[in-house]
């Protein structure tokens, strides 16, 4: 089955706490449902394991001959400001089966305070844990979404600081065969940073565009592949070099997806500074 009960009604239900008309219900899908009755089972034990949460103090050995001996007291006190009476012989005997019978009347009223108040006190910690765990992915996803934010605005004003400065270079990408393709790039030696757009079109299946710094010396150096999941803001694609690297031009390629250390594709973008 596809549609579950909700956690919160099987608790409700193992605490024996939902009426009759909608109980029945509940009871038909747990009938059917192997998953359903296996929470069942879980959220019963948890409010066995609630019941037994709170510290019960074993009473002190003498209570029950104080009790005793306080119910003895009342009886002899009123016998004293009661007329004489003449009791048969059996009067000692029905006056302890008297005690007893309070006794077990006291007990009673015990039980009918102590057993509502332990389940009073599990249906409250039930609630308060299903509250704790809502408030506790609320805020995890509200970090989550924060942390999304400042990254976001800090790759932007990264940017802003990066194109207003004035030892960046503009450098226009130009098409090296028959397709349609086009492109720029902004680079900063100093700031280590490369930012480019470009218009291309969809890529061979299996294959992915990826960006090239050449340098004055040395080997081509990657500035990053342009598929999703790479860092951009909007259409503009960001990526980190090496600091205060030479460029002499900058070359897009295909190759196989995820992009290689090293360019093995043919150009179809090529910027020359």
């Amino acid at each position: 089955m596809t549609n579950h009960l909700r956690d919160q009604d099987l608790e409700l239900y193992a605490l024996g706490g939902m009426p009759e008309s909608e109980a029945q219900a509940l009871k038909i899908h747990l009938a059917e449902c192997a998953e359903c009755s296996m929470k069942l089972a879980q959220s019963r034990g948890t409010a066995a394991l609630l019941s037994f949460a709170t510290y019960q103090e074993p009473p002190a050995g003498t209570i029950k001959a104080e009790l005793m001996a306080r119910i003895h007291a009342n009886r002899e006190r009123e016998e004293d400001y009661a007329w004489p009476v003449h009791e048969p012989s059996q009067a000692p005997i029905e006056r302890e089966g008297a005690v007893g019978e309070e006794a077990k009347k006291i007990g009673g009223w015990w039980n009918w305070i102590v057993v509502p108040t332990a389940l009073a006190l599990a249906l409250l910690s039930l609630a308060l844990s299903w509250q704790n765990r809502k408030v506790s992915q609320t805020l995890q996803k509200q970090r989550q979404i924060t942390q999304e934010l400042i990254q976001e605005h800090e790759e932007t004003t990264k940017l802003v600081t990066f194109l207003a400065a004035t030892d960046t270079i503009t450098v226009k990408l130009v098409p090296s065969t028959s397709a349609f393709a086009t492109g720029s790039v902004r680079y900063n030696a100093r700031m280590g940073l490369v930012a480019y757009s470009t218009q291309l079109p969809e890529a061979p299946a299996g294959k992915s565009y990826q960006m090239w710094l050449m340098p004055a010396s040395g080997s081509p150096i990657s500035a990053g592949v342009m598929e999703k999941g790479t860092p951009s803001v909007g259409p503009v694609w960001l990526a980190h070099v090496p600091f205060n690297t030479e460029a002499k031009s900058f070359a897009v390629t295909v190759e196989p997806a995820g992009g290689t250390s090293q360019p093995t594709g043919a150009k179809v973008l090529v910027g020359v500074i």
